[in-house]
């Protein structure tokens, strides 16, 4: 992999319940085409969107709820969904769910709903406060943790990682308003990572 200093800005995944266009998000699932087959309509997507205008031919349902402050996320090429989540100042350290600041989810039913959910990696016992970016390439998950991008090997069994995470990248900035860093891995293998920035100016 190749690692290259340059500044994209991608957004974020800011607030819980996570919410899905399900035609989007769950046509990667061999479970939720076969039910939709079936279904062909109201009953695959029940829930109510929370208020949200969507066009027409899709539907919102809340995928997962309480898992914390999610901030991005992305779909593994068997439909599993991870996170990344943030805590600390900017929440006033507020209480979290148990586990580390990664989370593994997937919807096993086609029913629009995670059913699976694990969550792995550093906790705030480790002294670590989560992370922004995410991202899956050839067959790791990368994630940012603190100052540092590091990487899972995703497991052959099971939704979450048990293999311990490889540092790709370390020591980057953490100071100012916004310490996150976002980034992304183009096809070449390319990381792109936005350092982050010291204040809104």
């Amino acid at each position: 992999m190749t690692f290259r200093n340059k500044y994209p800005r991608a957004l974020p995944v800011t607030a819980a319940p996570l919410l899905f266009a399900t035609l989007l998000l769950m046509s990667s699932s061999p479970a939720f085409t076969q039910a939709a087959g079936s279904t062909a309509g109201s009953q695959a997507c029940a829930g109510t969107g929370d208020g949200l205008t969507l066009p027409p031919g899709f539907c919102a349902t809340v995928f997962a709820d309480k898992l914390g402050h999610p901030r991005h996320l992305v779909v593994a090429p068997n439909g599993v969904v991870y996170v990344n989540t943030w805590s600390g100042r900017y929440y006033g350290n507020d209480t979290l769910p148990p586990g580390g600041f990664l989370i593994a989810l997937q919807d096993t039913k086609g029913a629009g709903q995670a059913d699976r959910i694990v969550r792995f990696g550093p906790t705030t016992a480790d002294g670590n406060a989560g992370g922004t970016g995410i991202a899956v390439y050839k067959g790791y998950v990368y994630a940012e943790t603190n100052d540092r991008i590091v990487r899972y090997m995703l497991p052959t069994t099971g939704i979450a990682p048990t293999e311990p995470p490889q540092t790709v990248v370390s020591g980057l900035p953490l100071s100012g308003d916004h310490p996150m860093h976002p980034f992304a891995i183009d096809a070449d293998g390319s990381l792109y990572i936005d350092v982050a920035t010291p204040s809104n100016a």
